[in-house]
Protein backbone atom coordinates (compact mmCIF):
# COMPACT_ATOMS: atom_id res chain seq x y z
CA UNK A 1 0.00 0.00 0.00
CA UNK A 2 2.99 2.31 0.95
CA UNK A 3 5.15 1.39 -2.32
CA UNK A 4 1.55 2.12 -4.19
CA UNK A 5 0.79 5.48 -2.43
CA UNK A 6 4.77 6.60 -3.19
CA UNK A 7 4.31 5.88 -6.80
CA UNK A 8 0.49 7.81 -7.49
CA UNK A 9 2.16 10.73 -5.60
CA UNK A 10 5.46 9.85 -8.24
CA UNK A 11 3.10 10.02 -11.09
CA UNK A 12 1.10 12.78 -9.81
CA UNK A 13 4.28 15.04 -9.75
CA UNK A 14 5.29 13.68 -13.04
CA UNK A 15 1.77 14.78 -14.91
CA UNK A 16 1.96 17.77 -12.93
CA UNK A 17 5.51 19.19 -14.49
CA UNK A 18 4.34 17.47 -18.18
CA UNK A 19 1.13 19.13 -18.60
CA UNK A 20 3.16 22.31 -16.57
CA UNK A 21 5.70 22.23 -19.66
CA UNK A 22 2.94 21.60 -22.20
CA UNK A 23 0.52 24.61 -20.98
CA UNK A 24 4.00 26.87 -20.49
CA UNK A 25 5.06 25.77 -24.20
CA UNK A 26 1.44 26.61 -26.01
CA UNK A 27 1.13 29.56 -23.61
CA UNK A 28 5.10 31.67 -24.47
CA UNK A 29 5.26 31.12 -27.85
CA UNK A 30 1.49 31.61 -28.29
CA UNK A 31 1.58 31.95 -32.29
CA UNK A 32 -1.87 32.91 -33.06
CA UNK A 33 -1.58 35.84 -29.99
CA UNK A 34 -4.62 34.68 -27.88
CA UNK A 35 -2.93 34.84 -24.67
CA UNK A 36 -1.47 38.28 -25.75
CA UNK A 37 -4.08 39.86 -26.21
CA UNK A 38 -3.66 43.19 -24.63
CA UNK A 39 -0.02 43.42 -26.58
CA UNK A 40 0.07 41.16 -29.33
CA UNK A 41 3.44 40.22 -31.20
CA UNK A 42 4.14 40.54 -34.83
CA UNK A 43 5.13 36.96 -34.93
CA UNK A 44 5.00 36.18 -38.91
CA UNK A 45 1.84 34.04 -38.13
CA UNK A 46 -1.84 35.38 -38.38
CA UNK A 47 -3.04 36.55 -35.62
CA UNK A 48 -6.66 35.00 -34.58
CA UNK A 49 -8.01 39.04 -34.84
CA UNK A 50 -11.44 37.79 -34.08
CA UNK A 51 -10.35 36.71 -30.61
CA UNK A 52 -7.95 39.47 -29.70
CA UNK A 53 -9.92 42.57 -30.91
CA UNK A 54 -12.82 41.16 -28.83
CA UNK A 55 -11.16 40.49 -25.72
CA UNK A 56 -9.19 43.97 -26.19
CA UNK A 57 -12.49 46.20 -26.28
CA UNK A 58 -14.24 44.65 -23.27
CA UNK A 59 -11.08 45.31 -21.08
CA UNK A 60 -11.56 49.08 -22.82
CA UNK A 61 -15.19 49.86 -23.34
CA UNK A 62 -14.21 53.35 -22.23
CA UNK A 63 -11.89 53.79 -24.76
CA UNK A 64 -13.68 53.55 -27.67
CA UNK A 65 -17.57 54.27 -28.79
CA UNK A 66 -17.67 53.05 -32.45
CA UNK A 67 -16.64 50.56 -34.31
CA UNK A 68 -15.37 49.71 -38.11
CA UNK A 69 -15.97 45.74 -39.08
CA UNK A 70 -15.28 43.81 -41.60
CA UNK A 71 -12.98 41.55 -43.19
CA UNK A 72 -9.53 42.01 -43.78
CA UNK A 73 -9.79 44.14 -46.78
CA UNK A 74 -11.37 46.78 -43.77
CA UNK A 75 -7.76 46.07 -42.64
CA UNK A 76 -6.09 49.33 -44.43
CA UNK A 77 -8.53 52.28 -43.34
CA UNK A 78 -7.87 54.43 -41.26
CA UNK A 79 -10.48 54.99 -37.99
CA UNK A 80 -8.63 57.51 -36.60
CA UNK A 81 -9.63 59.93 -39.08
CA UNK A 82 -12.92 59.31 -38.88
CA UNK A 83 -15.11 62.57 -37.63
CA UNK A 84 -18.22 61.50 -35.42
CA UNK A 85 -16.48 58.87 -33.06
CA UNK A 86 -13.49 57.50 -31.20
CA UNK A 87 -13.71 54.00 -33.65
CA UNK A 88 -11.85 51.20 -33.10
CA UNK A 89 -11.17 48.07 -36.32
CA UNK A 90 -12.64 45.05 -35.55
CA UNK A 91 -11.65 43.70 -38.89
CA UNK A 92 -10.35 40.15 -39.11
CA UNK A 93 -9.64 37.35 -41.66
CA UNK A 94 -12.64 36.56 -43.48
CA UNK A 95 -15.20 38.21 -41.06
CA UNK A 96 -18.81 37.64 -42.12
CA UNK A 97 -21.77 39.86 -41.00
CA UNK A 98 -22.77 36.60 -39.22
CA UNK A 99 -19.92 36.53 -36.99
CA UNK A 100 -20.50 40.71 -36.62
CA UNK A 101 -24.01 40.43 -35.47
CA UNK A 102 -22.60 37.57 -32.98
CA UNK A 103 -20.09 39.84 -31.77
CA UNK A 104 -21.82 43.00 -31.27
CA UNK A 105 -24.76 40.90 -29.33
CA UNK A 106 -21.92 39.97 -27.33
CA UNK A 107 -20.28 43.65 -26.73
CA UNK A 108 -24.10 44.97 -25.89
CA UNK A 109 -24.43 42.49 -23.09
CA UNK A 110 -21.35 43.26 -21.91
CA UNK A 111 -22.04 46.84 -21.52
CA UNK A 112 -20.49 48.17 -24.61
CA UNK A 113 -23.54 49.67 -26.97
CA UNK A 114 -21.33 51.72 -30.16
CA UNK A 115 -22.45 54.94 -31.16
CA UNK A 116 -21.66 54.10 -34.33
CA UNK A 117 -20.90 50.80 -36.96
CA UNK A 118 -20.04 50.75 -39.99
CA UNK A 119 -20.15 47.10 -41.58
CA UNK A 120 -17.55 46.90 -45.00
CA UNK A 121 -19.36 43.97 -47.03
CA UNK A 122 -18.58 42.15 -50.40
CA UNK A 123 -18.76 38.96 -52.13
CA UNK A 124 -17.12 36.96 -49.15
CA UNK A 125 -20.08 38.48 -47.19
CA UNK A 126 -22.51 36.73 -49.10
CA UNK A 127 -19.99 33.69 -50.58
CA UNK A 128 -19.07 31.99 -47.37
CA UNK A 129 -20.75 30.18 -44.93
CA UNK A 130 -19.43 31.04 -40.85
CA UNK A 131 -20.74 27.68 -40.30
CA UNK A 132 -17.56 26.00 -42.57
CA UNK A 133 -13.96 26.05 -42.59
CA UNK A 134 -13.73 29.13 -40.30
CA UNK A 135 -14.49 26.49 -36.82
CA UNK A 136 -10.96 24.75 -37.78
CA UNK A 137 -8.52 27.49 -39.30
CA UNK A 138 -7.05 28.52 -36.08
CA UNK A 139 -6.59 31.82 -37.15
CA UNK A 140 -10.30 32.48 -37.67
CA UNK A 141 -11.68 30.70 -35.18
CA UNK A 142 -15.08 32.87 -33.69
CA UNK A 143 -15.08 33.99 -30.14
CA UNK A 144 -16.59 31.96 -27.61
CA UNK A 145 -20.14 31.64 -26.38
CA UNK A 146 -20.59 32.33 -22.81
CA UNK A 147 -19.85 29.26 -21.41
CA UNK A 148 -17.37 27.60 -19.47
CA UNK A 149 -17.94 24.81 -22.11
CA UNK A 150 -17.03 27.13 -25.07
CA UNK A 151 -14.23 28.91 -23.66
CA UNK A 152 -12.28 25.43 -22.71
CA UNK A 153 -13.34 24.20 -26.63
CA UNK A 154 -11.71 27.06 -27.53
CA UNK A 155 -8.27 27.14 -25.56
CA UNK A 156 -7.87 22.87 -26.11
CA UNK A 157 -7.65 23.91 -29.87
CA UNK A 158 -4.58 26.08 -29.37
CA UNK A 159 -3.20 23.72 -26.52
CA UNK A 160 -1.90 21.49 -29.55
CA UNK A 161 2.08 21.28 -29.08
CA UNK A 162 2.54 19.75 -32.64
CA UNK A 163 0.72 22.67 -34.54
CA UNK A 164 2.26 25.05 -31.87
CA UNK A 165 6.16 23.53 -32.44
CA UNK A 166 5.60 23.94 -36.61
CA UNK A 167 4.37 27.57 -36.33
CA UNK A 168 7.26 28.03 -33.92
CA UNK A 169 9.99 27.07 -36.72
CA UNK A 170 8.18 29.80 -38.97
CA UNK A 171 8.45 32.39 -35.89
CA UNK A 172 11.81 32.13 -34.80
CA UNK A 173 13.44 32.71 -38.49
CA UNK A 174 10.36 35.71 -38.57
CA UNK A 175 12.07 39.60 -38.79
CA UNK A 176 9.38 41.96 -38.24
CA UNK A 177 9.76 45.11 -39.99
CA UNK A 178 6.53 46.95 -38.42
CA UNK A 179 7.46 48.72 -34.87
CA UNK A 180 4.12 50.60 -34.50
CA UNK A 181 2.33 46.97 -35.03
CA UNK A 182 1.45 46.03 -31.27
CA UNK A 183 0.93 50.14 -30.82
CA UNK A 184 -1.36 50.43 -33.47
CA UNK A 185 -3.33 47.52 -32.40
CA UNK A 186 -4.07 49.24 -29.11
CA UNK A 187 -5.06 52.31 -30.83
CA UNK A 188 -6.75 51.89 -33.56
CA UNK A 189 -6.71 48.05 -34.50
CA UNK A 190 -5.85 49.05 -38.25
CA UNK A 191 -3.07 47.59 -40.10
CA UNK A 192 0.17 49.12 -41.51
CA UNK A 193 -1.40 52.00 -43.16
CA UNK A 194 2.25 53.28 -44.86
CA UNK A 195 2.78 49.76 -47.43
CA UNK A 196 3.48 50.92 -50.97
CA UNK A 197 1.81 48.83 -53.62
CA UNK A 198 3.99 46.59 -55.34
CA UNK A 199 1.41 44.55 -57.43
CA UNK A 200 1.50 44.35 -60.86
CA UNK A 201 -1.23 42.30 -62.98
CA UNK A 202 0.56 39.92 -65.28
CA UNK A 203 -2.19 37.75 -66.38
CA UNK A 204 -3.74 37.61 -62.81
CA UNK A 205 -6.77 35.73 -62.06
CA UNK A 206 -9.57 36.86 -59.87
CA UNK A 207 -9.20 35.87 -56.41
CA UNK A 208 -11.58 33.00 -55.59
CA UNK A 209 -11.47 30.29 -53.28
CA UNK A 210 -12.89 26.63 -53.85
CA UNK A 211 -15.01 26.69 -50.82
CA UNK A 212 -17.05 29.76 -51.95
CA UNK A 213 -21.01 29.14 -52.63
CA UNK A 214 -23.85 32.22 -53.15
CA UNK A 215 -26.17 31.69 -50.16
CA UNK A 216 -27.79 35.39 -50.70
CA UNK A 217 -30.47 34.72 -48.01
CA UNK A 218 -28.91 33.81 -45.13
CA UNK A 219 -26.77 36.57 -45.64
CA UNK A 220 -29.37 39.52 -46.04
CA UNK A 221 -30.66 37.49 -42.96
CA UNK A 222 -27.78 38.38 -41.02
CA UNK A 223 -27.79 42.36 -42.03
CA UNK A 224 -31.11 42.32 -41.11
CA UNK A 225 -30.33 41.02 -37.82
CA UNK A 226 -27.82 43.56 -37.37
CA UNK A 227 -29.93 46.29 -38.60
CA UNK A 228 -32.68 44.88 -35.83
CA UNK A 229 -29.99 45.03 -33.04
CA UNK A 230 -28.97 48.56 -34.33
CA UNK A 231 -32.12 50.09 -34.11
CA UNK A 232 -32.95 48.60 -30.99
CA UNK A 233 -30.36 49.97 -29.24
CA UNK A 234 -29.77 53.32 -31.06
CA UNK A 235 -26.65 52.40 -33.21
CA UNK A 236 -26.17 54.48 -36.21
CA UNK A 237 -25.53 51.74 -39.20
CA UNK A 238 -23.49 52.62 -42.09
CA UNK A 239 -23.17 49.61 -44.54
CA UNK A 240 -20.66 50.10 -47.26
CA UNK A 241 -19.34 47.98 -50.56
CA UNK A 242 -15.99 47.28 -50.74
CA UNK A 243 -14.31 48.13 -54.32
CA UNK A 244 -13.25 44.66 -55.55
CA UNK A 245 -10.28 44.35 -57.66
CA UNK A 246 -11.59 43.86 -61.26
CA UNK A 247 -10.67 40.65 -62.15
CA UNK A 248 -12.27 39.81 -58.72
CA UNK A 249 -15.25 41.89 -58.72
CA UNK A 250 -15.69 40.24 -62.56
CA UNK A 251 -15.60 36.53 -61.20
CA UNK A 252 -17.91 37.08 -58.17
CA UNK A 253 -20.54 38.60 -61.23
CA UNK A 254 -20.10 35.34 -63.06
CA UNK A 255 -20.91 33.50 -59.72
CA UNK A 256 -23.95 35.52 -58.92
CA UNK A 257 -23.10 38.91 -56.58
CA UNK A 258 -25.27 41.30 -58.43
CA UNK A 259 -27.98 39.37 -57.00
CA UNK A 260 -26.83 39.84 -53.50
CA UNK A 261 -26.18 43.88 -54.46
CA UNK A 262 -29.78 43.71 -55.01
CA UNK A 263 -30.85 42.11 -52.47
CA UNK A 264 -28.87 43.79 -49.93
CA UNK A 265 -30.82 47.18 -51.33
CA UNK A 266 -33.57 45.88 -50.11
CA UNK A 267 -33.07 45.41 -46.73
CA UNK A 268 -30.64 48.65 -46.09
CA UNK A 269 -29.37 51.57 -47.78
CA UNK A 270 -25.55 51.48 -48.52
CA UNK A 271 -23.11 53.09 -50.31
CA UNK A 272 -21.86 51.44 -53.01
CA UNK A 273 -18.20 50.92 -54.43
CA UNK A 274 -18.67 47.29 -56.74
CA UNK A 275 -17.91 48.45 -60.24
CA UNK A 276 -16.30 49.10 -62.81
CA UNK A 277 -13.96 51.96 -61.96
CA UNK A 278 -11.31 54.16 -62.72
CA UNK A 279 -10.89 52.95 -59.31
CA UNK A 280 -11.03 49.03 -59.09
CA UNK A 281 -9.38 48.79 -63.13
CA UNK A 282 -6.17 50.49 -61.43
CA UNK A 283 -3.69 47.72 -60.51
CA UNK A 284 -1.86 50.82 -58.70
CA UNK A 285 -5.00 51.03 -55.70
CA UNK A 286 -4.14 47.18 -54.71
CA UNK A 287 -1.44 45.26 -53.27
CA UNK A 288 -2.76 41.83 -54.80
CA UNK A 289 -6.23 40.87 -56.29
CA UNK A 290 -7.89 40.84 -53.19
CA UNK A 291 -6.92 44.15 -50.52
CA UNK A 292 -7.26 47.75 -51.84
CA UNK A 293 -4.69 50.03 -50.48
CA UNK A 294 -5.45 52.67 -47.54
CA UNK A 295 -5.46 55.84 -50.18
CA UNK A 296 -8.93 53.83 -51.73
CA UNK A 297 -9.90 53.84 -48.06
CA UNK A 298 -9.81 57.06 -47.80
CA UNK A 299 -11.25 57.89 -51.07
CA UNK A 300 -14.24 55.90 -49.56
CA UNK A 301 -14.55 57.13 -45.94
CA UNK A 302 -14.77 60.75 -47.35
CA UNK A 303 -17.48 59.83 -49.84
CA UNK A 304 -19.41 58.22 -46.71
CA UNK A 305 -18.52 60.56 -44.07
CA UNK A 306 -17.98 64.45 -45.68
CA UNK A 307 -20.23 63.56 -48.77
CA UNK A 308 -17.21 64.07 -51.35
CA UNK A 309 -17.41 62.29 -54.56
CA UNK A 310 -15.87 62.49 -57.42
CA UNK A 311 -18.08 63.23 -60.45
CA UNK A 312 -16.73 60.83 -62.83
CA UNK A 313 -15.98 58.31 -60.55
CA UNK A 314 -19.84 58.69 -59.19
CA UNK A 315 -20.89 57.96 -62.80
CA UNK A 316 -19.04 54.86 -62.34
CA UNK A 317 -20.90 53.51 -59.56
CA UNK A 318 -18.08 54.32 -57.08
CA UNK A 319 -19.65 55.90 -53.98
CA UNK A 320 -23.38 56.16 -55.20
CA UNK A 321 -25.67 55.61 -52.18
CA UNK A 322 -28.29 52.30 -53.10
CA UNK A 323 -31.28 51.69 -51.73
CA UNK A 324 -34.63 50.28 -52.60
CA UNK A 325 -35.86 53.12 -54.67
CA UNK A 326 -33.05 53.40 -57.01
CA UNK A 327 -32.09 49.91 -56.82
CA UNK A 328 -33.96 48.51 -60.17
CA UNK A 329 -32.25 51.45 -62.13
CA UNK A 330 -28.34 51.10 -60.29
CA UNK A 331 -28.27 47.30 -60.87
CA UNK A 332 -29.42 47.81 -64.76
CA UNK A 333 -26.54 49.86 -64.81
CA UNK A 334 -24.30 47.46 -63.53
CA UNK A 335 -25.46 44.99 -65.38
CA UNK A 336 -24.73 47.20 -68.29
CA UNK A 337 -21.13 47.80 -67.21
CA UNK A 338 -20.44 43.89 -67.19
CA UNK A 339 -21.97 43.15 -70.31
CA UNK A 340 -19.85 45.64 -71.90
CA UNK A 341 -16.99 44.16 -70.86
CA UNK A 342 -18.24 40.42 -72.06
CA UNK A 343 -19.41 38.83 -68.24
CA UNK A 344 -21.38 36.75 -68.21
CA UNK A 345 -24.07 37.12 -65.90
CA UNK A 346 -26.03 34.07 -64.71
Amino acid sequence: MKDLRRFVIKFAIFAAVILGFFITFNVVIDPYNIFHYEYPRNNGIEANKNFIKMRYILNHKDEFDSLLFGSSRAGFTNVEALPDGKYYNMCSSEALPAEHVRLLKILIKHGFVPKNVTVMVDDISCFVDPEGMHKIMLFRTPYPDDTIGSWFDFYVKYCDILTTWEAYQKIKDYEPNDPDYTARFRRSGSEKLTTPSTFHDEGEVGYWADYYNLRVDEAIGDIRELKKICEENGINLRIITNPLYYRTYQRDIENGYLDFLYALAGEVEYWNFSSFSAVTLNEKNYYETSHFTPAVSDMMMDAVYNGNVDEELWSQGFGVKVNIDNRDEFLYFLKYQANERGVVIP
